[in-house]
C-alpha cells in the first residue's frame, strides 16, 4: 500500500498534513456525536479525493468513477460495531452493469473505530476489481432481485477472471433462489383457502 502522511480532516474539508509517514492510511475525521450518515459520506468524499475523483450521486453505480467505464464502490466497516454482512451491490445493478454492458468495478474496503468524536480509518485497502474477489466470502440474501454481500473477512483471488467470478455468481444465484423458493412456500401454507371463511 502507498505510504501516506497522517490526515486530520473535519467535515468541513479543511486538511492539515502532518510530517509523520505511515505504512497505512491513519485519518482523523471530526464528526458530531453520535456518529452520522455524513461521517461516511465524509469518508467516501476523502477516498474518491485520494485518486483526484468527486463523488458521484447515490443512484449511480459506484460512490466515484475511476474511468468513464470503471465505477468505484467504498465499503466502511466499524471494527467495534456489531457483526454484520454489509450490502455490497444490488446483483440486477452488477449484472448489467459488469456483464452485459461490460463494464469495470471496482470496491476499497476500509475499516475503522471511534476516538471520541472523531472517526479514525485504521486500515483501507487498494482498489479491487469484483471479479478478484472470492465468492467464499459473498453471498446473496433478499432485497428486490438480490443482493451481495460481504460475509466474514475480505478473500481475493488476485489471478481469477470475469468468467470464473460469474461462474461463482451462478453456483450462488441458484442457492439464493432455491432458499428463496423455499421460504415462499413456507409462507404459501399459511394462506387462508376458504375465503368464505373471511367474515370479520
Amino acid at each position: 500500500m502507498t505510504r501516506l502522511s497522517q490526515l486530520r480532516i473535519d467535515l468541513s474539508g479543511k486538511m492539515s498534513l502532518r510530517n509523520t509517514i505511515q505504512n497505512h492510511i491513519n485519518i482523523l475525521v471530526t464528526c458530531p456525536a453520535p456518529l452520522t450518515m455524513d461521517a461516511y459520506s465524509r469518508i467516501e468524499q476523502l477516498i474518491a479525493e485520494k485518486y483526484g475523483k468527486s463523488l458521484t450521486t447515490r443512484k449511480a453505480v459506484g460512490d466515484f468513477m475511476f474511468a468513464e467505464n470503471h465505477a468505484v464502490n467504498v465499503k466502511s466497516n466499524n471494527v467495534h460495531g456489531r457483526n454484520y454482512s454489509p450490502n455490497m451491490i444490488s446483483i440486477k445493478v452488477m449484472h448489467k452493469w459488469v456483464f452485459e454492458d461490460r463494464k469495470n468495478l471496482s470496491f476499497i474496503f476500509v475499516d475503522y473505530q471511534r476516538a471520541g468524536d472523531d472517526l479514525e480509518i485504521l486500515r483501507q485497502s487498494d482498489m479491487i476489481p469484483i471479479e478478484q474477489i472470492s465468492w467464499d466470502c459473498l453471498t446473496i440474501e433478499a432485497q428486490g432481485y438480490g443482493v451481495i454481500q460481504k460475509k466474514g473477512e475480505l478473500k481475493t483471488i488476485p489471478v481469477q477472471t470475469k468468467r470464473e467470478f460469474y461462474e461463482g455468481f451462478l453456483l450462488a444465484y441458484e442457492k439464493y433462489r432455491q432458499k428463496e423458493y423455499k421460504k415462499h412456500e413456507r409462507f404459501r401454507l399459511r394462506f387462508i383457502t376458504n375465503l368464505a371463511g373471511i367474515d370479520w
